[in-house]
């Protein structure tokens, strides 16, 4: 799925992770709907988006030369040590400033990697801030926060009940979002279909037509109604790569 530039390095004792890669034409080349849990589903799409083996191409290596060096570094403090992994070693994340925000990653692991070691997808929405008094609360009023795009922030009275402050949030939430986004984004787990979605997007990256796509995997004759299928699938795909339902 995807080769680093750059000649592998010394290994340092570590396993190199070869891994065969999937022929879409291939059912059995793939994950059943049930052999991975929620996590490994969410990361077979992530390491498929162009974007994100674009953001590793850029930071792996930056990551493993800094962790390089620090561990060759005598005045480096020994607290701070820990065992340097190769980028090719499921173990290694590549850091990226804004990776939580944009890839719900702490770390980046290799996307040609199918079982990353201690992959754990985070968010950081929905976490519990507390006020620290007038010096927070920026006077007693109001709360100076620097949201990006599409955030909101809510601001809660614990001295109140909550349960209608809960509520009242609620409704605002579901109808700003219907406002800003045009519907309500409500996604059902179809696990049956994510093998398949999968076998598109590997497809239509090795640049086979749609209805080549279409005739394979759905047994059809018809080009124009193959085309119509696939494309159909790859649009599913892509919208599950980066919004999977959680």
């Amino acid at each position: 799925m995807l080769n680093s530039k750059r000649p592998p390095k010394e290994m340092h004792g570590h396993p190199r992770v070869l891994e065969a890669e999937p022929n879409w034409q291939s059912e059995d080349t793939y994950p059943c709907a049930q052999s991975l849990n929620d996590t490994f589903w969410r990361w077979e799409f992530l390491r498929r988006r162009a974007d994100y083996r674009k953001d590793w191409e850029l930071h792996c290596w930056q990551t493993y030369d800094f962790d390089l060096s620090c561990a060759k570094d005598p005045q480096y403090p020994t607290r701070y040590r820990k065992k340097v992994f190769t980028p090719d070693h499921p173990a290694f994340k590549a850091r990226m400033p804004n990776s939580l925000e944009k890839y719900h990653l702490s770390g980046l692991p290799n996307p040609s990697i199918a079982k990353p070691w201690m992959l754990s997808f985070d968010s950081n929405y929905g976490r519990i801030y507390f006020g620290q008094g007038p010096d927070w609360l920026g006077g007693g009023e109001e709360v100076s926060l620097c949201l990006s795009e599409w955030r909101m922030a809510a601001v809660f009275d614990l001295k109140k009940p909550l349960a209608a402050q809960i509520e009242k949030v609620k409704a605002d939430l579901m109808e700003w979002q219907k406002h800003q986004v045009g519907r309500k984004l409500e996604r059902r787990k179809c696990r049956d279909e994510w093998p398949m979605y999968l076998r598109v997007l590997d497809a239509v990256e090795l640049g086979v037509p749609f209805h080549e796509i279409g005739r394979i995997l759905f047994h059809l004759q018809d080009d124009e109604i193959a085309e119509a299928r696939a494309n159909q699938l790859y649009k599913r795909a892509c919208q599950i790569s980066v919004h999977f339902p959680v």
